[in-house]
């Protein structure tokens, strides 16, 4: 396939963590394969590239898009996404930001989603979400997940929640019952574009799997 007819993937990292490359070297090598992969670690050169440029998608690597100094880049993500654009927040992101953070950035976006709890359950796709294309893709049905999960998503907002009757599934967490409604991976419709939120924090196997079914791959 010829490089130009590949869709352009911007890896958006703003804070990036010098063992980012290592920890994601397998995602990063597939969505070179698949895509034109671009990337910007700078306000400054993120919003050149997006002031020239309208890549397929964006890839919100880490918390860096929220910090205050930084409001400049997300309001022209804002503006991606509203006239057509993808982008997902995911991998380190849920990692390292911080609940106020967490809590503005959405915000920003006009959306109620604040941070919830943070545990390992399993979590399984709601065939109520109404993010385009993923009830086609080959996404799996439930896995265990450690997970930053969302609150106050709308139920069709909602793309992996907990399995019915969900309890803690790891020995780090006190045991109980989590709290249903609270869902680890979300998307809402923004104007004529889409922004999703991953929650994974162990980088699984499934997640990637949405990840890139997401991009189309």
């Amino acid at each position: 396939m010829a490089s130009q007819s590949k869709p352009e993937i911007l890896l958006l990292s703003l804070s990036a963590q010098g063992f980012f490359d290592d920890q994601f070297a397998s995602l990063i090598d597939t969505l070179s394969e698949s895509s034109q992969l671009k990337r910007a670690k700078s306000a400054s050169g993120a919003i050149q590239y997006l002031n020239n440029n309208n890549p397929s998608a964006i890839l919100i690597t880490d918390e860096g898009l929220a910090k205050k100094g930084n409001k400049p880049v997300l309001d022209r993500v804002i503006e991606y996404i509203r006239n057509g654009g993808l982008a997902v927040a995911s991998l380190h992101f849920p990692s390292f930001i911080n609940q106020s953070a967490f809590d503005h950035f959405f915000g920003a976006f006009d959306l109620p989603w604040t941070r919830g709890d943070y545990d390992r359950t399993t979590f399984q796709f709601n065939p109520a979400s109404t993010f385009p294309g993923l009830q086609t893709a080959a996404v799996p049905e439930r896995y265990s997940m450690k997970a930053l999960r969302i609150k106050n998503a709308r139920p069709h907002e909602k793309i992996y929640v907990p399995v019915a009757g969900a309890k803690t599934e790891s020995r780090v967490f006190p045991p109980g019952h989590v709290d249903e409604a609270q869902a680890a991976v979300v998307g809402a419709k923004l104007g004529d574009g889409y922004l999703v939120y991953i929650g994974d924090v162990n980088n699984e196997e499934e997640s990637v799997k949405i990840l890139l079914a997401l991009f189309g791959f």
